[in-house]
């Protein structure tokens, strides 16, 4: 996970090597898991990539252990800023959520969620992901039968997403799922694209890439608009005829 700090580093940070003037620029965009991967296989569990020419160059601090990620999210979580362009993508796109929310925005956005996960809540969705575990099997069996190549950063993250649309809409959303495991995937490279880059066009010009993203997001948002109403018309429902 990149992430920026207020903290001084006591001690050096690896860095991992680049191309002159650009760094791990075009490695980042073409295949951002390999260069990671990369990183951590040459250089343990903290890296520091750079990206972009000096006066625009991107400085990420990336953490691959479980003891990190606790430390940079939870116990000293004041000590790590999401403030670096990436981040500011990601609110471009989705608002500002638990993702990329600070300070009392983000406490405040906790707890909201905790109630979601308690143990009972959380051994409640075991169901949901053992389903489309089963599915993503299916298909590999499949693809395996016909010497077919599974891209397994591809399928790992397309069954991540299926799984928590389930979670997150119910088991009668097909639909939702559907969308969210076709749309997701072009706002994240779009995101990731732009997070990476030293300087950006603004995302109204109508460029190819401006133009699939914000279809995606059109798209994924008016499917959640459709789940949220019906949701309310239930709950109303309920409500009157009780």
């Amino acid at each position: 996970m990149p992430v920026g700090t207020n903290a001084g580093v006591g001690t050096a940070v690896p860095g991992l090597a680049g191309v002159p003037l650009l760094g791990s620029l075009f490695d980042l965009k073409s295949d951002s898991l390999g260069t990671y991967l990369r990183a951590q296989h040459q250089h343990g569990d903290v890296v520091r990539i750079t990206a972009g020419p000096p006066g625009l160059r991107a400085e990420l601090y990336c953490v691959f252990s479980a003891e990190g990620a606790q430390q940079v999210l939870a116990s000293e979580s004041a000590n790590f800023r999401k403030d670096n362009s990436f981040y500011q993508e990601v609110r471009e796109s989705f608002g500002n959520g638990l993702l990329t929310s600070q300070d009392e925005d983000y406490l405040r956005q906790r707890r909201l969620v905790q109630p979601l996960f308690t143990r009972r809540r959380v051994d409640g969705y075991a169901g949901a992901v053992a389903a489309e575990t089963q599915l993503t099997l299916d298909a590999w069996r499949e693809a395996a039968a016909g010497d077919g190549v599974v891209d397994v950063s591809d399928e790992m993250m397309h069954l991540a997403l299926r799984a928590v649309a389930r979670i997150l809409f119910g088991t009668d959303v097909d639909a939702a799922v559907e969308v969210v495991d076709r749309s997701f995937p072009v706002i994240t490279e779009y995101v990731l694209r732009r997070g990476y880059s030293p300087a950006n066009i603004p995302r109204s010009w109508p460029t190819p890439g401006n133009k699939r993203a914000a279809a995606a997001l059109d798209e994924l948002y008016e499917v959640c608009d459709k789940i949220i109403a019906g949701r309310l018309g239930e709950a109303g429902g309920e409500s009157s005829g009780g």
